[in-house]
């Protein structure tokens, strides 16, 4: 019995030292640490194959995939104005965004962003796509770098993100 009383109480001195550690040297680095970056560079988002778990979002307009989980407008304004609208959109509805990439690509917008609490990374890359018919159409697609589900966090965050766009 005073064995297990010890080995309990070294697991949980473990515990609060590990914890201690993740709030103090931060949530975002310690993930950081522990999976890598969470922007690994631009995605083809017309060939991306979609997470094996219930983990990402993507929207499209339609004709452009068939596994969108909800369908986008396409749009008559110029790829800069919607991507300017959309960054601006992004970046105040939530605070935890990062834009990573370069702004090179008027048609291409990339942020990382964090779950409130712990911080879970999730990549959120958008597209726009010439379309047929002379508008432009738009690809948005969501994925959490950790865990295998995101209790449908990435499908909320799109459609946040894209309404009434």
């Amino acid at each position: 019995m005073k064995y297990l009383i010890v080995a309990i109480a070294v697991l949980a001195a473990i515990i609060l030292c590990a914890a201690i550690f993740f709030f103090v040297f931060g949530r975002e680095k310690t993930w950081m640490r522990v999976a890598g970056p969470p922007d690994r560079g631009r995605l083809n988002l017309i060939e991306i194959r979609r997470s094996p778990t219930a983990n990402d979002a993507l929207a499209c307009t339609k004709g452009l995939r068939e596994d969108c989980d909800f369908e986008l407008p396409s749009f008559d304004e110029s790829p800069e104005r919607i991507m300017d609208r959309l960054a601006a959109r992004i970046e105040s509805s939530d605070a935890l965004a990062r834009r990573v990439d370069d702004g090179a690509d008027p048609k291409h917008l990339r942020f990382v962003t964090y779950s409130p609490t712990m911080r879970f990374p999730d990549l959120v890359s958008i597209e726009l796509v010439d379309m047929a018919d002379s508008r432009t159409g738009m690809i948005a697609y969501a994925r959490a770098q950790l865990g295998r589900l995101d209790f449908g966090a990435n499908q909320q965050r799109l459609r946040l993100y894209l309404k009434d766009l």
